[in-house]
């Protein structure tokens, strides 16, 4: 039986495509550290997941990678260094990119003016470069150290088709939806919202643009805004509250780009029975194939065994 370890998770992909491996006769589980667990989901699929103190992370790791035969680490890159070194080519890395982790966020805070109108300021300036560059080099961001973790990695998988621009040599793995917890159930909707559409802002995307671009656009719903960074909601009610709405609004700018792919939380509406708003200005009303997770894990079963 193939042994699969995801370290690391991102908005809940790892801890699915565990779930799902599961079901297709592989042993898999997730590694994370996030003790804080924001939205519930490490809890939810506690099952599938191991969570370990920050300061033993990577011991916990390499120990349980001894006996894997895949190792899946979702945006951690600096792992893939540690753990070639630890056990050479006898394990087969995978390196997973979610967004922002490769893609980046352009900085918002305007560096002109006084910041840097003095030797003192230029000083502490230097200083919090250097700084943060060390802190990128451990954390595996700094470029020449994420060049050498993918030239280690035997496949880099992007969970959206745009990241492929970045990184043309990966392969688009979609993201999976859990379809057992994201459901259609008339039985309980309560679509209070009824007449309302839906949007989330968060941290990476600018909500003023997106409700700006809808304006343009004769968009003329009712666009309700959930702040997801200051009102999280915990990820076993998010069906339930999805299923109060008709239509999600999935028209996301980042880094001033409209981003041409579907959001994970539009699957997980599709999933739930909701029309989505693409960035096409289109509407749909049905999840793509490619994002049941027994599609995508058995895509994901013929990557490993390609490698």
């Amino acid at each position: 039986m193939l042994k699969i370890l995801h370290i690391h998770d991102q908005a809940g992909v790892a801890c699915i495509l565990a779930k799902y491996q599961r079901t297709n006769n592989m042993k898999s589980k997730v590694l994370s550290s996030n003790t804080i667990d924001k939205y519930g989901i490490l809890r939810f699929y506690k099952d599938y997941v191991d969570i370990i103190d920050r300061a033993n992370f990577i011991e916990y790791c390499l120990a349980e990678a001894k006996s894997a035969d895949i190792i899946h680490i979702h945006s951690v890159e600096q792992l893939v260094m540690k753990i070639r070194k630890v056990f050479g080519n006898s394990k087969k890395i995978i390196l997973h990119y979610h967004g922002t982790d490769i893609r980046g966020l352009k900085n918002k805070n305007n560096l002109n003016g006084s910041a840097i109108q003095n030797t003192k300021t230029r000083t502490k300036s230097f200083a919090a470069k250097v700084k943060n560059r060390l802190r990128l080099m451990q954390m595996g961001y700094y470029r020449p150290l994420r060049i050498e973790s993918q030239k280690l990695a035997n496949e880099i998988l992007v969970s959206t088709p745009d990241l492929l621009s970045l990184l043309p040599y990966a392969k688009y793995l979609p993201n999976p939806v859990d379809v057992d917890h994201f459901s259609k159930d008339d039985t309980i909707h309560n679509k209070v919202n009824k007449n309302n559409a839906l949007t989330i802002k968060t941290a990476s995307g600018d909500i003023q643009k997106t409700l700006l671009y809808c304006k343009e656009n004769n968009i003329n719903l009712k666009i309700d805004i959930l702040d997801r960074t200051t009102t999280p909601i915990l990820y076993e009610e998010i069906p339930d509250f999805l299923k109060k709405y008709n239509t999600y609004v999935d028209i996301r700018i980042v880094n001033d780009k409209i981003l041409e792919n579907l959001s994970k939380t539009a699957l997980e509406s599709l999933s739930c029975g909701l029309k989505v708003l693409n960035y096409k200005l289109e509407y749909i009303d049905r999840l793509p194939s490619m994002h049941n997770p027994i599609n995508v894990t058995n895509e994901l079963a013929n990557i490993y065994n390609n490698i």
